[in-house]
C-alpha cells in the first residue's frame, strides 16, 4: 500500500516538476592533461542543458539556477565532475583513459568492470532498438551481437521467434536461452505458454515491451552462463531495463507510425493459365482437353487470391516515460500501446503495457530496495498460417482456382476448389472464422538489499511471473470450411501460469593493497512453476457469431482436455573474481541444482567453471616497448566449464497411466492403461564449454577488436530408445548421445572519425559454426517428425557424424529424355520421359529409400552483422545490413504449388519451364496427375535451395532539435525503413523462416508461411 501511496505522489511529483528555469552563462577551455592541447568535442552537461567544446576546446553554456555541478565527458578520457561554486569561467584538463576499460559490464548475479572480465559477453545498447518497429526484444538482437542466430520462425504479428546462442546443443530438450528480465529467469518455450491454435504459438516476449530495455547482454561460455547452471548451456540473455537517475523530473513521448507491404511476391497462375494447367494435367492420363482455347481467353487474368487477403499494414507505437528522483528515491514510470496491424487481413496484435521501476534507500544507504513491476495486455487476432496442409491462408490463397470469382452476382462469398478436396473462400474465411488470445502478464520483482559491513551486501528478493491466456476459435457453419465440416464449432481455452522466484544473495567486493581486487557472491535461490492449461470444444454450434456461441449451444461437446504440469528449481551458487594488479584474472563459479524433472536418482548436479585472463596491455614490458601508444588495451581469455539443461518436459522419469474409454456390457466405462514407462536414472544434458578470446582496443579505443573461439560439447543427450515389444512399450527416454558445436566468432566496433560536427561509428560481427552429432548411444538414426503429413515428405534426418536438421533422399539429377535412357539406367517403376531422374547410390540399379543420401543443411556456413551510424551536426543516419550464407531451405510450398500434380493453382513458370518432348532442355519433370511421381520428387533434392541471403534490415535518416525552449529540451524526428532489400536466389518469400518454430530438428522448412514486410517508419521523441 505504501507504494501504491508512493506512485501516486511522485506521478503529481512528475507534472510538477517539468520546467526549467535558467540561471548564470558559464565558460571556458577543456584541454588534454597531458599535452595540454585544447579538446574539442567534449561534452558539458549542466542538468538537461548541454553544450560540446569548439576546435579550440571552448565552450559556452547556460546553466539552471538549481545546478551545482558540470559535468565533463569524451570517448578516450575520464569524466569529471566540477562544482561550480558560483564561477562563471571553468576551465577543465582532462586524464586520457581508456573508457571502454572502466565499462561495467552486466553479468549473473552482479557487475564487473570490463577490463576484469573474463568471459564471452556481448553487449547491445537499448538505443540500438528505438529505430526498430518490432513487437519483441529477440527480434531486435537480430545480427547485433557475434555468435547469436535469431530467425523469425512466424512473420504474423506477434509471431513466433527461435534463438540459437553458438548452436542447438540438444535433440529433443530445449535450445532457447535462458533470459534474465530484471533479474527474473524466464525460458521463452512459446508452445508451454501459448493456448494452442490451428498455427504456429505466440512469442512469449512479445507480452514484453522492447522499448523498456536499457541494456542486454548476451552470456555465451562457461564463464559467464555457469552461474546459472542448469539453465547455462543455451546460453544466457540479460535484460536490464530504464531506470530512474538522480536529477530533475524528465517527462519523454516516443511516437511513430509505420506502414507494411509484402517485401517480396509469390506469382503463380492466372485465369487463363491455369485452365491451360488443368487441360495439360487431363491429357496426361489420357483425357480431354477441359476447356477451349475461346474459355481460356475469357478466364483472362481471373482472381488473385493473395492480393485478396493481403493489405498494406500497419504499426503503431506510443510511449510516454516519466522519471527523475534524488539519492534516496529513485523512479522510472512507462506506459506503452503498440499496435500491429498485420498485412493479412484481420490479423493483428495490440499490447497495451505499464511499467514502473523504484529505487529507495534508507538508513543511511543500509537498505536499498528496488523494485521492478509491469503489467501487459495484449490481445491477438489470427489466421492459420505457418503450419502445414491444406487450409491454411497463405497455401489456399496461392493454390486456389483463380478462374472463379471472389463473390456471386448477389454479393455473398463464391466458393473456389482446392484440388477438388474441398470448397472454401480464404477471404469469406478471415472475415467470419474467429481465433483471438487475450493475455495478461504480471512480471515483477522486488529486492532488498542490506549493506552489512564495508564492501559486504546481503540481498533477498522475491518475484513472480503471472500469466492468464484465454482463446476463443469460433467458425460458423456457413460461412467457413471447418464450420461447414461440423455444423459449426466453438473452442474455449485457457492456461493459467503461475511462476514464482526467491533468491538470496551474499556479495563481497574488497581491494587489498591496491594489488589484491576480490568480488564475491554465494546464494541460495528458489523457483516454481504452475502451468494448468483447459480446453473444450463444441460442435453443432447454429449461433452465427462468437458473440452468441456458447459451450452448451451444440448437441455435439467433444471429450474437454485438461492438464497441470508443475516444476520446482532450487540451486546453491558461488562465483569468486580476483584481479592482481588489474593485469592477472581469475574467476571460479560453481553451482548447485536440483530439480524436479529428473529421475530419483539424478535429481541433483553441480556446474562449475574456471576463467583466467591475462591484461598483456598492463604489462611494463608493453609500455616499455611503445606498444601502448597505439594497443592500450590487450586481453588474453581462456574459459571451462559444465553447464546443464533442463529444458525437458516434466514427468517423464515418471512412469504414468493413460484414461481410455471401453464398452462393457454395453455400457461406456472409463479405464486405465500404462501410457509411459518411468526413468528414475534420467538425468541433465550436460554441455561442456570451453573458450579462448583475445580483447583489443586500438587508439585509445577508437576500435575495439573481439575474437573467440569455443568448443562445446553436450553429453548425456536425452533421446527415445527402442524397446523389445516384449515390455509393452515401444520406447524409452534415456541420456544416450553426444553432440558438438565448434565456431568463431568477431566482432570490431570503432569510431572512424569523431570531431565536434561530424561522428561516424561502424561496428560489425561474423559467427562461424559447426555443428554435428557425435553420437547416438543405444538410440538409432531416425526421421524426425514430418512437416507435412500431407504432402508425405519424412523429417529431418538424426544421425551420428552429420549436423543437426539435415535432409536425406533422392539425389536429382535430371530428367529422362527417353525409353532408352531409362532402360539403361536405374529407375522407378512407372517411370516414362520427361519423369526425374535419380542417382543409384548403393548401384543395384533399383531406385529405392536404400538410395537415400544427405541433401540439405539448414545450418549455415557463417553469419554477419554491420551497422554504422553518421551524425552531422544535428542530423543522423544509420545503416544496418546483415546476412547468412551457404544454408538450405525445404521449399514445401514450391513442392505443393510447383509439382505439376494436382489441380491446385501452381507457380506462374511451370508451364514454360516443365518438360514436353519439344522442350526437352527444361528445368522441371513434366506435367503429370500421376501422383506417385510427385511422391518422390518431393523426397528429393529439386526443392532444396540455398538459402543464403543480404538483407538491407534498417535504414534510417533523423534530425535533433535541443534546447528548443524551457518546456521541451530536444525533439527529434526520423524516418526509417526496415526490410528495404534483400538479395537472394530463394524463390519463396523469404529465405528466413522455419515452420516448425522452435523445433530443434526441423528447421528450415518452408511452407504456408506468413509473408515477410516491408516496414516505412515515421518517428518522433521528446524530451521535456
Amino acid at each position: 500500500m505504501n507504494y501504491l501511496l508512493q506512485t501516486k505522489w511522485l506521478f503529481l511529483f512528475f507534472l510538477c516538476t517539468t520546467f526549467v528555469v535558467v540561471g548564470q552563462t558559464i565558460t571556458g577551455t577543456v584541454s588534454d592533461a597531458e599535452s595540454n592541447e585544447p579538446l574539442p568535442g567534449v561534452n558539458v552537461v549542466a542538468g538537461t542543458s548541454g553544450a560540446i567544446t569548439d576546435f579550440d576546446g571552448n565552450y559556452e553554456l547556460s546553466v539552471p539556477a538549481d545546478i551545482s555541478t558540470l559535468t565533463f565527458s569524451s570517448i578516450g578520457f575520464a569524466s569529471q565532475d566540477v562544482s561550480i561554486n558560483g564561477r562563471s569561467n571553468i576551465d577543465v584538463s582532462m586524464e586520457p583513459q581508456s573508457e571502454a576499460l572502466d565499462e561495467v559490464v552486466i553479468v549473473g548475479y552482479g557487475t564487473v568492470r570490463k577490463s576484469d572480465l573474463t568471459g564471452s559477453v556481448s553487449t547491445i545498447d537499448g538505443d540500438a532498438l528505438k529505430e526498430l518497429p518490432v513487437t519483441s526484444v529477440d527480434q531486435a538482437i537480430q545480427s547485433r551481437a557475434p555468435g547469436v542466430q535469431v530467425v523469425q520462425t512466424s512473420a504474423a504479428p506477434g509471431g513466433g521467434v527461435s534463438v540459437r546462442i553458438r548452436g542447438s546443443n540438444s535433440v529433443n530438450s530445449g535450445s532457447e536461452p535462458l533470459y534474465v528480465i530484471d533479474g527474473f529467469p524466464i525460458y521463452p518455450d512459446n508452445s508451454a505458454y501459448g493456448a494452442g491454435g490451428n498455427r504456429q504459438a505466440t512469442n512469449v516476449l512479445a507480452s514484453i515491451n522492447p522499448n523498456d530495455v536499457e541494456s542486454i547482454e548476451v552470456l555465451k561460455d562457461a564463464s559467464a552462463t555457469a552461474i546459472y547452471g542448469s539453465r547455462g548451456s543455451n546460453g544466457v540473455v540479460l535484460i536490464t531495463t530504464k531506470r530512474g537517475k538522480v536529477g530533475k523530473a524528465k517527462v519523454s513521448y516516443e511516437g511513430s507510425y509505420s506502414t507494411q507491404t509484402i517485401a517480396n511476391r509469390i506469382d503463380v497462375l492466372n485465369g487463363g493459365q491455369f485452365a491451360t494447367y488443368l487441360n495439360t494435367l487431363e491429357t496426361s492420363q489420357g483425357g480431354a482437353p477441359i476447356y477451349n482455347q475461346a474459355e481460356i481467353a475469357a478466364f483472362g487474368e481471373g482472381t488473385n487470391w493473395l492480393d485478396e487477403v493481403t493489405r498494406v499494414g500497419a504499426i503503431h507505437n506510443h510511449q510516454l516515460s516519466f522519471s527523475g528522483g534524488n539519492e534516496n528515491n529513485r523512479y522510472a514510470l512507462t506506459g506503452n500501446y503498440h499496435k500491429n496491424e498485420g498485412i493479412i487481413k484481420k490479423t493483428d496484435f495490440e499490447r497495451y503495457g505499464i511499467r514502473i521501476n523504484l529505487d529507495n534507500s534508507a538508513f543511511d544507504d543500509f537498505l536499498t530496495v528496488s523494485t521492478s513491476l509491469a503489467f501487459n495486455q495484449t490481445v491477438s487476432n489470427n489466421a492459420p498460417t505457418d503450419r502445414g496442409g491444406p487450409g491454411g491462408i497463405i497455401i489456399t490463397a496461392l493454390g486456389l482456382d483463380p478462374t472463379g470469382p471472389v463473390r456471386n452476382a448477389d454479393g455473398t462469398y463464391a466458393l473456389a476448389s482446392y484440388d477438388g478436396r474441398f470448397d472454401i473462400n480464404p477471404l469469406q474465411e478471415l472475415e467470419y472464422a474467429t481465433d483471438e488470445d487475450i493475455t495478461n502478464r504480471v512480471l515483477g520483482n522486488t529486492a532488498f538489499t542490506f549493506n552489512l559491513l564495508e564492501g559486504l551486501n546481503f540481498k533477498t528478493s522475491i518475484g513472480a511471473d503471472i500469466w492468464n491466456v484465454n482463446r476463443t476459435s469460433f467458425f460458423p457453419s456457413v460461412n467457413t470450411r471447418i464450420g461447414r465440416d461440423n455444423t459449426g464449432e466453438l473452442t474455449l481455452a485457457n492456461r493459467s501460469v503461475a511462476n514464482i522466484l526467491n533468491e538470496n544473495i551474499f556479495s563481497y567486493n574488497t581491494i587489498i593493497n591496491d594489488k589484491h581486487s576480490i568480488s564475491a557472491v554465494a546464494g541460495y535461490t528458489y523457483q516454481k512453476e504452475v502451468n494448468k492449461f483447459t480446453a473444450s470444444t463444441t460442435r453443432g454450434i447454429t449461433a452465427a457469431s462468437v458473440d452468441q456461441a456458447t459451450l452448451q449451444g451444440g448437441p455435439n461437446i467433444l471429450t474437454p482436455s485438461s492438464n497441470r504440469r508443475e516444476w520446482l528449481l532450487e540451486s546453491l551458487l558461488g562465483r569468486v573474481n580476483y584481479t592482481y594488479d588489474r593485469r592477472y584474472l581469475a574467476t571460479l563459479t560453481f553451482r548447485r541444482d536440483g530439480s524436479s524433472k529428473f529421475g530419483a536418482d539424478n535429481k541433483w548436479a553441480n556446474f562449475p567453471s574456471v576463467a583466467l585472463g591475462w591484461n598483456i596491455a598492463n604489462e611494463s614490458f608493453f609500455e616499455n616497448a611503445g606498444l601502448s601508444e597505439t594497443i592500450n588495451s590487450l586481453k588474453l581469455r581462456g574459459s571451462w566449464g559444465l553447464t546443464g539443461n533442463s529444458e525437458i518436459p516434466v514427468y517423464n522419469s515418471l512412469a504414468n497411466l493413460n484414461e481410455f474409454n471401453y464398452v462393457i456390457n454395453g455400457g461406456l466405462v472409463l479405464g486405465l492403461a500404462d501410457g509411459r514407462l518411468g526413468n528414475p536414472d534420467l538425468k541433465w544434458e550436460s554441455t561442456t564449454m570451453k573458450n579462448i578470446g583475445l580483447d583489443v582496443g586500438l587508439f585509445n579505443d577508437r576500435l575495439n577488436l573481439t575474437l573467440d573461439y569455443f568448443a562445446n560439447q553436450t553429453e548425456d543427450l536425452l533421446l527415445f530408445v527402442t524397446l523389445p515389444s516384449s515390455l509393452g512399450f515401444q520406447s524409452l527416454l534415456k541420456n544416450s548421445g553426444s553432440l558438438e558445436n565448434k565456431g568463431f566468432e568477431v566482432g570490431l566496433n570503432g569510431y572512424i572519425v569523431n570531431n565536434e560536427d561530424f561522428k561516424w561509428n561502424i561496428s560489425g560481427n561474423i559467427s562461424i559454426l559447426r555443428n554435428k552429432l557425435t553420437d547416438l548411444g543405444e538410440s538409432t538414426p531416425f526421421f524426425s517428425s514430418s512437416t507435412s503429413g500431407h504432402l508425405g515428405v519424412d523429417g529431418s534426418w538424426v544421425e551420428a557424424g552429420n549436423p543437426i536438421g539435415v535432409w536425406r533422399g533422392y539425389d536429382y539429377i535430371g530428367i529422362f529424355q527417353s525409353e532408352e535412357e531409362i532402360a539403361n539406367n536405374a529407375s522407378r517403376s512407372g517411370d516414362k520421359p520427361g519423369y526425374p531422374q535419380y542417382r543409384d547410390v548403393n548401384g543395384d540399379g533399383d531406385i529405392t529409400p536404400d538410395d537415400y543420401v544427405i541433401i540439405g543443411d539448414p545450418n549455415p556456413d557463417f553469419t554477419w552483422g554491420i551497422n554504422t551510424t553518421l551524425n552531422f551536426k544535428n542530423f543522423d543516419v544509420g545503416v544496418f545490413f546483415r546476412g547468412s550464407q551457404n544454408f538450405d531451405v525445404r521449399n514445401l510450398q514450391a513442392s505443393e504449388l510447383g509439382d505439376g500434380v494436382q489441380k491446385i493453382n501452381q507457380l506462374s513458370t511451370i508451364l514454360s519451364d516443365s518438360w514436353t518432348p519439344t522442350n526437352t532442355d527444361a528445368s522441371r519433370p513434366l506435367i503429370d496427375a500421376n501422383r506417385d511421381f510427385a511422391n518422390s520428387y518431393r523426397d528429393s533434392d529439386y526443392f532444396i535451395e540455398d538459402g543464403s541471403f543480404i538483407r538491407l534490415q534498417n535504414v534510417s535518416l533523423g534530425y535533433t532539435i535541443p534546447d528548443i525552449d524551457k518546456y521541451l529540451s530536444r525533439a527529434r524526428i526520423y524516418v526509417s525503413a526496415q526490410n528495404l532489400l534483400t538479395i537472394t536466389d530463394y524463390s519463396g518469400f523469404d529465405p528466413e523462416v522455419n515452420n516448425r518454430g522452435q523445433d530443434n530438428l526441423n528447421r528450415g522448412d518452408d511452407y504456408d508461411a506468413y509473408p515477410r514486410a516491408r516496414t516505412i517508419t515515421l518517428g518522433v521523441n521528446l524530451e521535456f
